[in-house]
């Protein structure tokens, strides 16, 4: 994700917010005709798929700006197994 963030930020592109959800990490940006698009990644299974319900119901705001912005954390909740992944 933080590869799009940088040849977006290149480019010009608003970003609007970046979320990571518990089943995916999106990025929410608007295009050059003023369209809101999500771009997004699947999580693999084994992270949420204990708990899919609270896998979904998780969110997590990130920063859009500034050196945060290029940090993607790899270090994700485990939704059902009560740890957290390994880096």
């Amino acid at each position: 994700m933080a590869e799009a963030i940088g040849l977006a930020t290149r480019e010009g592109v608003k970003f609007e917010r970046r979320v990571n959800h518990g089943v995916t990490h999106s990025l929410y940006i608007v295009d050059p005709n003023g369209y809101g698009v999500e771009v997004l990644y699947e999580l693999p299974r084994e992270v949420w798929g204990d708990n899919i319900q609270g896998a979904i119901d998780y969110a997590e705001q990130v920063p859009t700006a500034g050196d945060e912005a290029f940090i993607d954390d790899t270090n994700y909740p485990i939704f059902g197994a009560g740890e957290k992944a390994a880096e």
